[in-house]
């Protein structure tokens, strides 16, 4: 399933999908590991991830309609989480 990232940290990610369900397994389960590829522009990244909460979008917004689920990081090659960790930093307010 397609969807698109709405927000980045170190150890999670939302993003949103246009459906809960991917067939007739749903997302966002006691225990359920989704397996998530981000494009980041220096490459893919693979990342076994931990849903923790979900939310409806609401409808009149056609840019943000569908579901915004957050995930919690549990797995990643060490080179994926170089590339994520990397990407994050330039994401990241700079201190001054």
């Amino acid at each position: 399933m397609d969807g698109h990232t709405y927000d980045l940290s170190a150890n999670g990610v939302a993003f949103i999908v246009p459906a809960i369900t991917l067939g007739e397994h749903h997302l966002v389960g006691e225990n359920r590991s989704l397996k998530v590829q981000l494009e980041l522009p220096s490459g893919p990244v693979e990342m076994q991830v931990l849903p923790v909460r979900y939310e409806r979008l609401e409808e009149q917004r056609s840019e943000t309609t569908g579901y915004l689920i957050a995930v919690k990081i549990v797995g990643m090659s060490e080179e994926d989480r170089a590339k994520y960790a990397e990407y994050v930093s330039t994401l990241l307010p700079r201190k001054r």
